[in-house]
């Protein structure tokens, strides 16, 4: 069995998007501290959070966008979300002046400096949860929609502390690693649609149907991976539940058929997860990682995720022993105990 443990810790590191986590919380705070400084959304109680999946730890390289929850505490049925999105859009305009966009349902600011943007959602309360609007009309009226950003950090975490790596090491949470990773498998493997968001639901569900056990992050991944194609064709018409609001599910602008294709190609990477798993040679296995992962996107430099072994050709043969770079005296190792 191929887990190759290094090479996956490299993997993940290559997708980490450190750069972007820093300007995204430099950028959150700047936006933030505008709607802060309001006086009329200091009177709606105004109270920015930074949600989606930077806020989760689950992003990968490259972060274009965050999002800005402007949770307005203080707003009750009468708000007009078309109004006090123009009020939002008009004082960022002042404060980010030629970087402000009004869009659809949210108020879009460019920090091209940092070749990012920050989405900010208003938000009403809905009982325990909030309520975002769904479609603003000409006249500012608007068709509200229940949301629940908060919950699923919530999840997150308590996921992350469940599933371990090691039973004796409270800090070798794997449930956000993997996640991660399905994230990449996706962007290699899918087109498109469904989005990144609809995967992380579909992971979520996995490790809750699955209860997984496993001591690599190769064998976890197989066996989410796995389920995740299982369960796809089944949400053809429908989506999956969303794990922060039960009696809803999962909306996406995939079609029907977007649905099946993304079925179609994760049980071809479903396989070769399986096929890379149980190879016994390191080599070769750790080209089928290679090919699974593919490689990170938009970025200047597109670049392999899954790194290959010192002692490994680029398809899959091993190197010649005596010519391994260290290995003059002793062979080189061959990441069995890592």
């Amino acid at each position: 069995m191929a887990a190759l443990p290094t090479q996956f810790g490299e993997a993940l590191s290559a997708v980490e998007p450190d750069e972007d986590a820093a300007h995204a919380q430099v950028a959150h705070a700047q936006v933030s501290k505008v709607l802060e400084g309001d006086e009329r959304l200091r009177g709606l109680g105004v109270d920015p959070l930074l949600i989606g999946s930077y806020k989760r730890h689950v992003s990968i390289k490259r972060v274009k966008d965050v999002d800005v929850f402007a949770r307005l505490t203080k707003a009750d049925g009468s708000l007009r979300p078309g109004a006090i999105l123009d009020h939002v859009a008009d004082i960022l305009g002042v404060a980010f002046p030629g970087d402000v966009e009004r869009q659809h349902r949210s108020v879009k600011v460019d920090f091209p400096d940092y070749d990012l943007s920050v989405d900010v959602v208003i938000a009403r309360p809905c009982g325990d949860h909030w309520e975002i609007p769904q479609r603003i009309e000409e006249d500012g009226r608007a068709r509200w929609v229940e949301t629940n950003p908060t919950k699923m950090t919530e999840l997150t975490t308590a996921a992350n502390k469940s599933f371990l790596l090691y039973d004796d090491d409270d800090d070798s949470g794997v449930y956000v690693r993997i996640v991660k990773l399905v994230r990449q498998v996706r962007r290699t493997w899918v087109n498109d649609q469904p989005g990144g968001y609809y995967f992380e639901v579909l992971t979520y569900h996995a490790f809750q149907e699955l209860q997984p056990d496993e001591k690599t992050v190769a064998a976890y991944l197989t066996r989410i991976l796995r389920r995740i194609a299982e369960m796809l064709p089944d949400h053809v018409d429908e989506g999956p539940v969303d794990p922060t609001l039960p009696d809803k599910t999962i909306k996406t602008k995939a079609t029907a058929e977007q649905i099946q294709a993304a079925a179609d190609q994760m049980t071809k990477a479903a396989d070769l997860a399986e096929a890379a798993l149980g190879e016994e040679d390191r080599c070769v296995a750790a080209v089928k990682w290679r090919q699974l992962l593919g490689r990170t996107q938009n970025t200047e430099v597109p670049e392999d995720v899954f790194p290959l072994p010192d002692y490994c050709n680029a398809d899959g043969t091993t190197k010649n022993r005596s010519v391994i770079k260290g290995a003059l005296a002793v062979p080189a190792g061959q990441d069995r105990y890592a």
